[in-house]
């Protein structure tokens, strides 16, 4: 166990969570980022609408220099997942699978935790008409035949957003039950949008994916947006008394989750679901909590 204490732990190192670092490393404040692997930004070939890269930037590059900015700041980096946290005094512990580490806030911005379905050869595909990601990539499919690939309520909310770009898209439960809440199946089934509840064989396309084997027979599609998974976060954040509502963490403007010193950003809690986004609440959400920290007296400093 690691008998290390600091200042703020956060929990994710993607956008939110690396824009968060930067400002509280900087601030002085001893930060501790747990970066779970395979993050969703990291499959994207080319980021074309983040600002100040006019010529795009691969999800992979984008992250690697926000680490480097947030370990020149004197954050530390340790590439484990957040499993368990709790309340210790007036400090809270976060457990890994090999740690133990102390600290004084929180900030967390785990973002969405996708699976990857188990579709045999699905990888190949991945970036290459395979997204995990429908705000960002909808709008290169303006007008043609997409899939959703999903059974709970992200399938169905990614479906409502993707609609405003395509009408042209159908629902693939592979074999289970769609299990979503009333509001939502009643909207999907308003729009006319297909539920296929068959099993999917297989995937076809050469250098680019094409379509979709369900039960012997093939389906010809332009795109396939996979959307199954939930927050990352709403475990850990539940043990702390956090608020969940529809699956997100509830913040207010300074993105405050109402538990002292414990901040949220990012997906983990609704909104755009954009980098820009993240990025924006992350730096707010450590603007908060060094203000909460210095005027709570957790701070030896005088700056």
């Amino acid at each position: 166990m690691n008998d290390e204490e600091y200042d703020v732990i956060i929990i994710g190192g993607g956008p939110a969570g690396l824009s968060a670092a930067v400002y509280t490393a900087r601030a002085d404040l001893k930060t501790l980022i747990l970066d779970e692997a395979d993050k969703l930004v990291e499959k994207a070939e080319s980021i074309d609408n983040y600002f100040g890269f006019p010529d795009g930037i691969s999800g992979k590059e984008l992250l690697e220099r926000g680490r480097k900015q947030a370990e020149r700041f004197g954050a530390d980096i340790v590439l484990e997942k957040a499993l368990l946290t709790k309340i210790d005094g007036e400090n809270y512990v976060v457990r890994t699978a090999n740690e133990e580490f102390t600290t004084s806030s929180l900030v967390i911005a785990p973002g969405i935790q996708h699976k990857r379905p188990t579709l045999e050869g699905i990888e190949r595909y991945e970036g290459k008409g395979v997204s995990y990601c429908v705000v960002c990539d909808a709008p290169l499919y303006k007008g043609e035949k997409v899939g959703l690939l999903g059974s709970e309520d992200l399938v169905a909310k990614e479906a409502l957003e993707l609609y405003e770009f395509t009408q042209d898209i159908k629902i693939y439960t592979n074999g289970e039950d769609l299990d979503v809440p009333e509001n939502l199946y009643k909207r999907i089934r308003e729009l006319d949008i297909p539920i296929v509840k068959e099993k999917i064989e297989d995937l076809f396309g050469e250098e680019q994916f094409s379509g979709l084997i369900v039960e012997g027979k093939e389906e010809d599609l332009d795109g396939l947006m996979i959307a199954q998974g939930t927050s990352g976060s709403l475990d850990f954040a539940r043990s702390l008394g956090v608020t969940v509502e529809d699956g997100v963490l509830s913040v207010d403007e300074n993105m405050f989750t109402g538990v002292p010193r414990v901040y949220a950003a990012g997906d983990c809690v609704g909104g755009a679901r954009q980098i820009s986004a993240a990025v924006g609440e992350g730096g707010q959400a450590a603007i908060s909590l060094i203000n909460e920290m210095r005027e709570g007296d957790y701070l030896d400093w005088d700056h």
